[in-house]
């Protein structure tokens, strides 16, 4: 992968606008939850480069999702909220590199 964990760590922090302060170790975190998750969709043992910008989105959800997990629905007032384990366009982006498996 190209970019190195500060790299990663430097474009999270400017896709979480307003979220400077965020502890730095929580972001490293959900990075290298985001590259398992993918890694584990994918089948592959490294994350592809192309794949970076997948991670990065998947932190960011994840990190907005944190205090929410488990739910599926939420409701806040007016707002109803829904999740879904994996948001369909970061799946569309993986699906061709997902590996053919024989069951």
């Amino acid at each position: 992968m190209p970019d190195t964990m500060q790299d990663s760590l430097n474009r999270l922090r400017l896709l979480l606008k307003g979220e400077e302060a965020a502890d730095e170790a929580l972001l490293a975190e959900l990075l290298r939850q985001g590259e398992e998750i993918i890694c584990a969709y994918i089948g592959w043992q490294e994350l592809p480069a192309p794949l970076e910008s997948a991670r990065l989105r998947l932190a960011v959800i994840m990190y907005n999702r944190l205090g929410t997990e488990g739910e599926s629905i939420r409701r806040e007032g007016n707002a109803l909220m829904h999740f879904s384990e994996l948001p369909r366009t970061i799946e569309m982006q993986l699906k061709p590199y997902r590996l053919g498996r024989i069951p």
